[in-house]
């Protein structure tokens, strides 16, 4: 239980210093991401494939989906990044374990995207 705490404390506190250093914003600000009707030939936003990808309890996918608009270079990449780990931490632990995923992978996953964008996240002891 400790552990789990401890986790959620330090993925929260990654995002809000992320958001507050790299987007100038705080995560309560951000908008939530919901689906929107498509258009022929529209191209859905990042985040919006997260969102409902978590809905669908697919983790794994959205993760894989998230780094591939890294490695693409998506400018929407890292808001979308921090808004879907910032989800995964609100996530129940049975969700996170019938989806095998992990509470300290959002962690890690949230701390490599920091990286990815030359987010120095040693001011917060890490």
């Amino acid at each position: 239980m400790y552990h789990r705490d401890w986790l959620m404390r330090q993925i929260e506190t990654v995002s809000r210093f992320v958001f507050a250093t790299l987007l100038n914003k705080e995560p309560s600000s951000e908008i939530r991401l919901e689906p929107r009707e498509q258009t022929e030939g529209d191209v859905e936003p990042l985040g919006f494939r997260l969102a409902a990808l978590v809905r669908e309890e697919k983790l794994c996918e959205a993760e894989n989906l998230l780094w591939a608009a890294v490695e693409d270079d998506d400018p929407e990449a890292l808001r979308a990044g921090l808004r879907f780990y910032t989800d995964l931490n609100a996530l129940p632990d049975e969700t996170l374990e019938r989806c095998s995923f992990p509470r300290d992978e959002i962690l890690s996953g949230l701390k490599e995207l920091c990286a990815a964008y030359g987010c120095d996240l040693s001011v917060l002891g890490e």
